[in-house]
C-alpha cells in the first residue's frame, strides 16, 4: 500500500525537472543581460584613453594596457546614446532628457532647463540645444549662447567648434554672429545634420561650409558615424559586416577621400568613433568591442567588468 507521500513523489520529481529548466533559461537570459553592450565613444586627445559608455551609463575606462575595464558600478536613469567630453570630463547625451556630465565617477545631470529634452552638439566644442536655444557645456555651468530667431519654427541640429556655432533650422543654416544666429549665405537649406561648425550631412556626402563644396561619399559607402579632427572629417561606413574607415582631407582636393578596411569579424553595429592627431583611431561596436587602430595594425579588444564586491559596512548602532 502506497503512502500519501510516496504518492506525491511523481509528481515532485516533475515539478523539480520543471524548475531546473525554468532557472536554466533564467540563467542564460542574466549571462546575455550581463554581456557588455556600449552606447557611444567620448573622445580624448589620444584615441587609446578615449572612454566607452554604456547606455545605462555604464563607464569603461582605459587602464593603460590596452584595455577597456569597468571598474565601479552605477550609473543613470535615462538612456544614454552620444557622449563627448570637456579634458577629462565626459558629457553624455541622454534619450529625452538633459545631458550628464561624469565627473570622479559619478553622474549629475546638466541644468540646461526644467524638464529639458536636450541634443548633444557635434564637433569640437560641447554645446547643447535644447528647443531653439544653444547652451556652451564647456566652461563651468551650462551657459545659454542665444536662440534662434523668431522666424524659425524648428532647429534639428547644433555643431561647433572654438571658431564658431552653426544650427539647422527648417530655414536654413544659421550661424552665431555677435551674440545672434544669422543665415549663412549660399548654403543648403536641407541638411541631414552637422559634423561642426564647418561640416554639414547631405544626402550621399557632406559639405564644406568654408566652401560650400560639396564631397560626395565613394559609392558602396553608408556612412554611420562621423567625428572631425582639425580639417578632416572621419567616418566609419558600415555595409553589413563590412566596415570601412573613411577619411576626408580638406586639404588634398584632387584626392580627398581615403578608404580603408578594418578587419572585424562578425562586425556588430558601430556607436562611435575617435581619432586623434597622431593616426591613432578608435571605433566602438554595440556589443562592447572596441577596434584600435595604431600604428598602421588593428587590434580588436572587448570591454570587461571588474567591479569589486561591495564591502559588508559596520553593524548598526545600539542603543544602550
Amino acid at each position: 500500500m502506497r503512502t500519501a507521500a510516496t504518492d506525491d513523489r511523481p509528481r515532485y520529481a516533475v515539478a523539480v525537472r520543471a524548475l531546473l529548466a525554468i532557472a536554466v533559461v533564467l540563467a542564460g537570459s542574466t549571462a546575455r543581460a550581463d554581456k557588455a553592450t556600449l552606447a557611444a565613444l567620448a573622445p580624448a586627445r589620444d584615441a587609446r584613453r578615449a572612454v566607452a559608455i554604456g547606455p545605462a551609463g555604464e563607464v569603461y575606462a582605459p587602464d593603460g594596457k590596452g584595455a577597456w575595464v569597468r571598474t565601479q558600478a552605477g550609473g543613470v536613469a535615462e538612456e544614454l546614446v552620444t557622449a563627448t567630453a570637456v579634458g577629462s570630463t565626459v558629457i553624455a547625451g541622454a534619450k529625452g532628457a538633459p545631458p550628464f556630465k561624469l565627473k570622479n565617477g559619478a553622474w549629475t545631470a546638466l541644468n540646461v532647463g526644467l524638464k529639458a529634452k536636450a541634443v548633444l552638439g557635434a564637433g569640437s566644442r560641447v554645446v547643447a540645444l535644447v528647443g531653439k536655444s544653444v547652451f556652451a557645456l564647456d566652461k563651468g555651468p551650462p551657459k545659454k549662447l542665444a536662440d534662434a530667431p523668431p522666424t524659425v519654427n524648428a532647429v534639428v541640429a547644433v555643431g561647433a567648434s572654438p571658431a564658431g556655432v552653426v544650427i539647422a533650422t527648417d530655414q536654413g543654416l544659421m550661424k552665431l554672429d555677435k551674440g545672434a544666429f544669422t543665415p549663412i549665405k549660399k548654403a543648403p537649406k536641407g541638411v541631414r545634420g552637422l559634423l561642426s561648425d564647418r561640416w554639414a550631412v547631405v544626402d550621399h556626402g557632406i559639405v564644406d561650409l568654408k566652401t560650400m563644396k560639396v564631397i560626395a561619399w565613394p559609392a558602396g559607402v553608408h556612412v554611420v558615424e562621423t567625428t572631425t579632427l582639425g580639417n578632416d572629417v572621419i567616418g566609419v561606413s558600415q555595409q553589413g559586416k563590412v566596415v570601412e574607415l573613411i577619411t576626408i582631407n580638406a586639404g588634398k582636393p584632387k584626392a580627398p577621400i581615403v578608404r580603408e578596411p578594418v578587419p572585424i569579424d562578425n562586425a556588430k553595429p558601430v556607436v562611435g568613433v575617435v581619432a586623434d592627431k597622431t593616426a591613432r583611431v578608435a571605433i566602438a561596436m554595440r556589443d562592447g568591442r572596441i577596434a584600435l587602430r595604431e600604428k598602421g595594425t588593428w587590434t580588436v579588444i572587448e570591454v570587461r567588468e571588474e567591479i569589486a564586491a561591495a564591502k559588508p559596512g559596520p553593524a548598526p548602532a545600539e542603543s544602550k
